[in-house]
């Protein structure tokens, strides 16, 4: 073990979360000039949004803060990592929540591609933005390189989205497929640090997540990006953050597919499941 060496990569990390912020925030920044420029820019629509955006550096104080209560006070017997996985899993349930909420105004999920937003999606982006701030910091922090880049890609998306007022029907809708599988994938954390991983509820929860996962993000998802990535009407962030977020899915994606090979052994009596 040398100290050195992960205080260096520590280091290559920040920086390199340094590089991407400041890209993304360029980015952001280039859509709120293109905004102000548009001429049909939709006043009405910014004295909702502004007050939307400046909701989020409490909402992602708020999150923090409930990570640290449950630290250092209800699981302070338990791990970072097992309070970090009970907040994204009630963010998970709250985010699926909401954007169920929106379904009503999406239509089918790919023919308002590139549409206006509505209050139920402005709500919805803005609140998982706060969330997804909160806890890229963590992972930052924790040098978990992939959720670092899915995060970053995420926000800059989100944060696109709020501001240029446009986008929110498949911005909400891949949220929406993001995070359906999430609370399984948190549980699936949390049951291996009690104790439970060989447990029948622990398989079952896997096999949940690994279907719900393939499901959305491999089977559903695609034909989504795609329409984001073709439609004129959306920022060139809003593209890059659909398919940043579809290569890491499919990244993990295989490695769900190996997890569900050695589980459903595991429920037929074959080998043992070992950690993904």
């Amino acid at each position: 073990f040398n100290l050195r060496h992960v205080r260096r990569h520590s280091a290559s990390l920040t920086a390199l979360g340094r590089i991407i912020a400041s890209s993304y925030a360029k980015n952001i920044i280039n859509d709120v000039i293109m905004v102000s420029k548009s001429p049909s820019l939709d006043l009405e629509y910014l004295r909702v949004a502004i007050p939307s955006l400046q909701k989020v550096v409490p909402q992602s104080v708020g999150w923090t803060l409930l990570y640290v209560f449950l630290r250092f006070g209800v699981l302070r017997r338990r791990t970072a990592d097992f309070s970090n996985r009970t907040v994204s899993f009630i963010h998970a349930v709250v985010a699926i929540y909401m954007c169920a909420r929106c379904l009503p105004t999406w239509g089918a999920l790919l023919e308002n591609v590139g549409g206006a937003n509505t209050t139920a999606h402005l709500e919805c982006m803005t609140l998982s933005l706060g969330y997804f701030v909160y806890d890229f910091f963590y992972c930052l922090l924790n040098n978990e390189v992939e959720n670092v880049v899915h995060h970053m890609f995420t926000v800059g998306g989100l944060a696109s989205g709020v501001i240029t007022g446009r986008s929110g029907p498949e911005l909400v809708g891949c949220l929406f497929l993001m995070e359906v599988s999430n609370p399984s994938l948190h549980l699936r954390s949390m049951l291996r640090e009690l104790n439970m991983k060989d447990s029948l509820l622990a398989t079952l929860n896997d096999l949940l997540f690994a279907l719900l996962f393939l499901l959305c993000r491999l089977i559903i998802g695609p034909p989504l990006v795609w329409r984001t990535v073709v439609n004129d009407s959306n920022t060139y962030i809003v593209k890059a953050g659909a398919l940043g977020i579809f290569v890491v899915s499919v990244m993990w994606g295989w490695r769900i597919i190996m997890m569900i090979v050695r589980t459903v052994k595991k429920l037929f009596g074959g080998a043992k499941a070992k950690k993904v």
